[in-house]
Order: structure tokens, then C-alpha cells, then sequence
């Protein structure tokens, strides 16, 4: 009997010890969780940040595109009546 109480108190141990383990990568799995939204948060609010300034300068860039068009216009027109 006594090699069978020492297997219980083995098996016993083993489970509390598996209980301690569960309950510590639980804890662990949990805080990485709140992590990582914490994170994806960031991310998002990076990613407006980027689309909100690749907008403004793309609008920019097109005004930029339009004025040196109608710059390039006038010149070529103020070149043709200096020819005539």
C-alpha cells in the first residue's frame, strides 16, 4: 500500500503543479492579448495618420501639377506672340 499512496501523492502533485503552470500561461496569454490591441491600436491610428498626410499631399501635389501646367501654358503662349 505504501507505493500506492506515494503514486497518488505523485499524481497529486504533478496536477497541482499542471494547475500553477495553466494558471500562470493563462495570466501570461491574457496580458500578450492586451498587448497586442494595445498595439493594433497604434497601428490603426498610425495608418490614419498616413492616409490623412499621402491625401493631403497627393491634393497638393496635383494643385503643384495643375499651377506648373498653367504656368507652362501661359509660357508657351507668351513665347508665341514674341514669335509672331
Amino acid at each position: 500500500m505504501p507505493v500506492m499512496m506515494t503514486r497518488a501523492a505523485n499524481f497529486e502533485e504533478q496536477l497541482e503543479s499542471m494547475k500553477i503552470m495553466l494558471d500562470r500561461l493563462s495570466k501570461e496569454s491574457a496580458k500578450k492579448d492586451t498587448q497586442i490591441k494595445h498595439q493594433n491600436d497604434q497601428i490603426d491610428e498610425l495608418m490614419k495618420k498616413l492616409e490623412k498626410k499621402s491625401s493631403k499631399a497627393s491634393n497638393k501635389g496635383s494643385g503643384i501639377e495643375d499651377s506648373d501646367k498653367e504656368s507652362n501654358q501661359s509660357e508657351e503662349s507668351n513665347n508665341e506672340h514674341r514669335a509672331k
